[in-house]
């Protein structure tokens, strides 16, 4: 039986190779909702991720960005799979795009990849071994005080009322805030100690399922707004480094 991570990262890659054939290149760009786009590379990306891994695994389940959600029960195992995470950076032209690919079983993240490939960074983790940047291991970092952290935020402000506010209350208490557009850049940067959090207000679970099992392998945490462990599915999301958690729900629930 092949490996679970293996076939992620080989899945990852071969659609990483797609998009960047296509970056600069004319795209079919069409919206799909609200200041949502969709892209024909987004959709043959997630059929190349798709497409290997079922010939690996026939009997798992998907949950995919393009695709939708497969039904499935609690035995079954579910990959969660954003084949353009960044359609909107991608489209402009801006080179912070992924791929991301989580895999479940009975409600619980086990293994995640995000591959960036403008820098060719394969990040991955199993749950319980530990996060990895291309074969080297990879830990959150050590900034413990809110007044010293870079913090990633959302960039999609029309999904709910309360994100400037939120921005106004935080970034007053914070060194210093990015938005890039990219929920798995974001928790790459997070997972390989660069910024200390991301916050998303209003998030689905394609986009934050792999960045979530490889920032707590590299000793971060995951939670909601109030400091709880998160829940799969769980729309209000941080990632961080752990040690400004506190000061940051603090500040968020103020």
């Amino acid at each position: 039986m092949p490996q679970f991570k293996d076939v992620a990262i080989e899945a990852s890659k071969k659609a990483g190779k797609i998009l960047m054939e296509n970056f600069e290149k004319k795209k079919q760009v069409h919206h799909k909702e609200a200041k949502e786009l969709v892209t024909n590379v987004d959709i043959e990306s997630e059929g190349v991720i798709v497409k290997t891994i079922r010939e690996q695994f026939p009997s798992h389940k998907f949950e995919s960005e393009e695709l939708g959600k497969e039904k499935y029960t609690a035995e079954d195992y579910v990959w969660i799979v954003d084949p353009l995470d960044g359609t909107h950076n991608y489209t402009y032209g801006v080179p912070f795009f992924n791929t991301s690919i989580a895999l479940a079983r009975g409600g619980q993240l086990i293994l995640g990849a995000i591959y960036d490939p403008v820098h060719d960074k394969m990040f991955y983790a199993e749950k319980g071994k530990g996060a990895f940047v291309n074969g080297q291991p990879t830990h959150v970092s050590d900034r413990s005080k809110l007044s010293e952290a870079l913090v990633m935020y959302d960039n999609q402000f029309h999904k709910r009322d309360d994100m400037f506010p939120n921005l106004l209350k935080l970034y007053p208490k914070i060194f210093t805030v990015r938005i890039s557009g990219s929920a798995a850049t974001d928790a790459g940067l997070v997972a390989s100690g660069v910024a200390d959090a991301r916050i998303w207000h209003k998030t689905k679970v394609v986009d934050v399922a792999a960045g979530v099992v490889i920032v707590e392998e590299a000793g971060g945490k995951a939670t909601d707004f109030k400091g709880n462990p998160l829940q799969l599915g769980g729309t209000e999301v941080i990632v961080s480094n752990g040690k400004i958690l506190p000061e940051l729900v603090a500040t968020l629930r103020a």
